[in-house]
């Protein structure tokens, strides 16, 4: 009878943690539960003490986890991910972001030695807060083994619209776009390529893409020869080798 009765009595709900329970999870470096409990405060009590709490354990969580897994490569940078969408200020701390960042490089490169398909889809989805820099790594990082143009999407993530001046004088970069611009305008590599060199890096990449144009292959002129007459810098010879083209 007793037995039955503690079997049927109701299991008492653990307290919710408090800020002292969570300082106290710092101190153990039981960075884990400290996450798994953080949301228990209160809001009201959800001081920048609180999130100087959470973005410690975060950040030693993204940075301690193990070397990326063979049958998920981006398990880290899942993790990471997940962490930023559930505390949203981490977005803006320097000590998450850099060790995301990091993480995220190191799953790409795993991904890619793994001869994964969708490596790259993969970690522009998963990577999207990733600074310019770091999406300029991964994408040279990408070149390296593959055809330039392969990594065409991330150069074109790294300059941002526009607004990452720095990135358009990349070297790999400008290999890049010159590689994509060689594909049937119809890829969407060719696509991201115009956007680059047209309307986000002219003043980098013009003159390169001037001298290209002579002796270039069809792909190369329809994907060109309308963007440069429309910025006048198409030579007489290269006017006519474009309508030649019948562009």
């Amino acid at each position: 009878m007793v037995l039955a009765y503690l079997l049927a009595a109701p299991v008492l709900a653990r307290p919710a943690a408090t800020l002292e329970d969570l300082r106290a999870l710092a101190v153990q470096k039981s960075w884990a539960e400290l996450l798994e409990r953080a949301e228990e405060v209160p809001p009201a009590a959800r001081t920048d003490t609180w999130r100087a709490l959470v973005t410690e354990a975060a950040t030693a969580e993204v940075e301690s986890a193990m070397a990326p897994d063979d049958k998920d490569p981006f398990a880290t940078a899942r993790k990471a991910r997940a962490l930023g969408q559930r505390f949203a200020f981490l977005a803006k701390a320097p000590g998450f972001s850099s060790a995301r960042d990091a993480r995220g490089l190191k799953d790409l490169e795993r991904c890619l030695e793994l001869e994964r398909s969708g490596c790259i889809d993969t970690y522009r989805e998963l990577t999207g807060d990733a600074s310019a820099e770091t999406t300029l790594q991964a994408a040279r990082l990408v070149k390296r083994g593959h055809f330039a143009y392969v990594a065409m999407p991330l150069f074109a993530s790294a300059v941002r619209g526009g607004k990452e001046a720095g990135a358009c004088k990349d070297e790999a970069l400008a290999e890049a776009v010159l590689a994509a611009l060689d594909l049937p305008s119809t890829d969407a590599r060719a696509g991201d390529a115009r956007k680059v060199a047209f309307e986000w890096c002219w003043s980098a990449l013009g003159a390169r893409l001037k001298s290209a144009t002579v002796g270039a292959s069809s792909y190369f002129l329809a994907n060109t020869c309308q963007p440069m007459r429309a910025r006048k810098a198409l030579t007489d010879l290269q006017d006519d080798l474009c309508k030649d083209e019948g562009l």
